[in-house]
Formats: structure tokens, sequence, C-alpha cells
């Protein structure tokens, strides 16, 4: 597994392929080189060594656009279910201007995602693909600025983050990097932590 900086836009992709438009390539080597497009079609589906790799690519194109997943915003759907986080932003949201600052203690989020993607041969589905993405931030002394019910800013702090993709349970990307969460934040809108409230609650 590697290391790598995380650079705007923040997403899954960018940690796990690199920034730039030559992801589904990338993927699609990774994905022949792993073997896991091998025997994709076996028995009567089987394919050409081509049209094989002509699938891969397309299965590569497929998964990508599964890795459109931005880190700040899974940061803050783990954050959205924080108790400390919650109850200051239940707490200024029923005071409206007031603002807390949360010390959060040393604390891992995992985003776990399971995609499939579904191959078709003359129209009658002859394999599904397995697809599974893990996304794990490991998060130590960082001060979060809640208002209105919102975090609306981060300071200090070190975020670590690392993300793993596998298809047909075989890794075909794995990469760690690190998360500057105060300067992403200060570009953002401010997220909301009490996005799911029932009609009618105000608290």
């Amino acid at each position: 597994m590697t290391t790598t900086p995380v650079a705007d836009p923040l997403t899954v992709r960018d940690l796990l392929l690199g920034p730039g438009g030559q992801a589904p390539e990338a993927l699609a080597d990774s994905l022949r080189s792993s073997g896991a497009v091998t025997g994709l079609l076996p028995g009567a589906h089987g394919l050409t060594a081509a049209a094989d790799r002509a699938v891969g690519r397309e299965l590569a194109t497929v998964v990508n656009g599964f890795l459109d997943l931005d880190l700040v915003s899974l940061v803050a759907s783990g954050w959205a279910k924080y108790q400390s986080l919650t109850e200051a932003a239940r707490r200024t949201r029923r005071s409206p201007g007031s603002e807390e600052v949360v010390a959060l203690a040393t604390h891992a989020i995992t985003s776990a995602h399971h995609p499939s993607v579904d191959l078709l041969v003359d129209g009658a589905r002859a394999a599904t693909v397995a697809v599974n993405l893990t996304v794990l931030f490991r998060i130590t002394g960082l001060v979060a600025v809640v208002r209105d019910g919102r975090l609306v800013a981060a300071r200090g702090g070190h975020c670590a983050v690392e993300a793993k993709l596998a298809v047909r349970d075989v890794v075909v990307a794995a990469r760690e990097g690190r998360l500057d969460l105060p300067a992403a934040l200060h570009l953002r809108e401010p997220i909301d932590l009490l996005p799911q409230r029932p009609p009618g609650d105000a608290s």
C-alpha cells in the first residue's frame, strides 16, 4: 500500500488512482494485472481474448463511476452520528446565532460500500460482479466549530485516510493518504449535522 497526499477535488478516485483523467485506464490495467477480470464469463459465454479485454475496460469504466465519492462528505456522514457533535448541533439550533467549540477525541470513521455490476449476454444476465469499497478515516486532535446546527469549521488535528477497492474479492487498488480537514472545510458550505429531522421537530 502506498501513501499519497490528497489534493482537490477530494474524491475517493483521486486517493486511489491519482488526480487526472486517466483513472479508467489505470483501473482497467489494475483489474487485468490482478486477475480480477479473468474468466468473467466462463463456459458457454467464454469470450475471445480481445473481447475479454473489452469487457474489462467497460467494467473499469463502471467501477470508476463508483469512486466519485467526496471524502469530506464521507467524514461528515460519520460525524452526523457522533454524539458530542449532534448534541452541540441541537443546542445551537435551538439558540440561533450561538456557537460551540467541540474538541473531538481520537476516533475512526469507516465508510463501506458494496455495489455490483451485472454483465449481460444477449440481454440475459450472465454474471454479477461484486465490488467492495472501504474508506477508513483516523482522526486525532481535531476541534470542530458548530453554529446553528451546522459544522462550520475545523481547527488543528490530523486525518489519515485509507481506501481499499476489491472486485470479485480481489484487491485492485489500495492507498493511504492525508486529508487536511481544516483547509477542506474552510472552502465549503457549512455541513448540516441534523439533516434528517422528523417533520415538526424544531430541536
